[in-house]
């Protein structure tokens, strides 16, 4: 799953389009079972993430990267 699907996750999770935590955490989640089960890696899906400009500013792209490997090193 690409950045921009995590973006469509958040964005459809809720009609009043707030996200919560839950929400976050559960696209997250999501996330990591969709690229394990498409045989990518955490460093594909960081790559992917690192690059698509257009989503998030470049600090908080960091931030979630850091996120996404304490979640992919977890589950």
């Amino acid at each position: 799953m690409s950045p921009s699907s995590l973006k469509t996750v958040l964005e459809s999770s809720s009609p009043d389009k707030s996200v919560s935590e839950a929400h976050i955490a559960t696209a997250i989640v999501h996330v990591i079972e969709t690229a394990r089960s498409q045989g990518q890696s955490l460093d594909d899906v960081i790559t992917e993430l690192m690059a698509d400009d257009a989503l998030l500013d470049s600090k908080s792209r960091h931030l979630l990267g850091d996120i996404l490997t304490q979640a992919w090193n977890t589950l």
